[in-house]
């Protein structure tokens, strides 16, 4: 059962806020770090793609300008 909880977080779209840079988000509880392959800015629409020890992995789905 361990991991289920995290993986039903891929394909969850949310909007970064400054304190998600700085700290990281909450899901359920559970505190992960972020990580992207491009720079994340406040207001982008982010899908999650990855879950694991480390963090969440995300992609920008929309960019705020």
């Amino acid at each position: 059962m361990e991991g289920y909880l995290d993986q039903r977080l891929i394909g969850q779209r949310f909007t970064i806020k400054a304190t998600d840079l700085l700290d990281g988000v909450t899901f359920y509880g559970i505190f992960y770090h972020l990580g992207a392959a491009t720079s994340l800015h406040v207001g982008d629409l982010v899908e999650v793609t990855h879950v694991d020890a480390h963090g969440l992995t995300v992609t920008v789905i929309t960019r705020h300008h």
